[in-house]
């Protein structure tokens, strides 16, 4: 049999470090959620990853640049999120419906976990603040959703930024119950969430 070649390429030896990243933070993210962020040592992520310490400093800088990368990746799917359902042709309410049913998958996964439980965190208070005006950043432009439905009449009169943070406090916390083996689906719980919303927001 002939002997496999790796190829050098600088394009895929970017895919293969981003691959093997993600997993440290898939890894990472599912040791700090469940035996907490201080309790969790370097040395449990690099034996959950069969490497050696050196090898773990090659993808990260330290314990802290963990929240921060687990971050970056929250914001990324969010925002991506965000810019996949917000069209112009489309009114308040569709969106914030689409918003809801794209969002509860992402709440489930470990590294988005991560960042509801452990954001604002981090010991640097650059890196606080960071964190803080992203997570922001994200609930300024689901408060604009909530506005567009009440301006365009798809959504009772309310207050966007109280609908916002009452919104984000119950998704949110489906993190902290929902389990892959449970009983519920993602839509089970869309379509449960959407009812307990929509009963004070849709206008009829």
């Amino acid at each position: 049999m002939p002997r496999y070649k790796w190829d050098k390429t600088p394009e895929n030896r970017a895919e293969r470090k981003k691959r093997i990243l993600d997993s440290i933070l898939q890894e990472a993210a599912r040791a700090f959620n469940a035996r907490g962020y201080h309790k969790t040592s370097l040395d449990d992520i690099a034996k959950a990853q069969n490497v050696t310490k050196p090898t773990l400093y090659y993808y990260i800088r330290n314990k802290e640049d963990i929240l921060v990368k687990c971050e970056d990746k929250a914001s990324e799917l969010i925002n991506g999120l965000l810019d996949e359902v917000v069209k112009p042709e489309k009114t308040g309410l569709e969106i914030l419906k689409e918003f809801i049913r794209g969002y509860i998958p992402l709440v489930t996964d470990d590294v988005i976990r991560c960042h509801i439980r452990f954001r604002g965190r981090m010991d640097s208070p650059e890196l606080r603040k960071r964190s803080n005006n992203m997570h922001r950043a994200i609930e300024l432009r689901v408060r604009e959703v909530v506005a567009r439905g009440v301006a365009d009449g798809s959504l009772s009169t309310c207050t966007p930024t109280v609908v916002t943070l009452l919104l984000f406090g119950t998704l949110n916390g489906i993190s902290y119950w929902y389990r892959d083996e449970g009983a519920l689906s993602h839509d089970d719980i869309y379509q449960e969430a959407l009812k307990m919303f929509m009963a004070g927001l849709a206008q009829s």
